[in-house]
């Protein structure tokens, strides 16, 4: 993804929701006391959210990479 694809409304709505999952997580995961498997569960939930979150960071850090380069289309031979 690009960066201009993170600065959409859409992305905008779609981080402000994340957010407040991410934070009904750590909320759960701070104030229960589950299992081993149901805790492992919700970290392994809020990681997910997180890099979902980052892929924003990600995007801004570097130059995007075209699905062409992925598959080794634009290397010469």
């Amino acid at each position: 993804m690009k960066y201009e694809d993170f600065q959409t409304p859409t992305w905008k709505r779609l981080t402000q929701g994340l957010e407040q999952r991410l934070e009904e997580l750590r909320e759960l995961n701070d104030n229960q006391s589950f299992g081993p498997e149901k805790t492992a569960a919700i970290r392994g939930s809020i990681a997910e959210v997180k890099r979902i979150l980052a892929l924003a960071d990600d995007a801004s850090a570097g130059q995007a990479v075209s699905p062409e380069e992925l598959l080794g289309e634009d290397n010469p031979a």
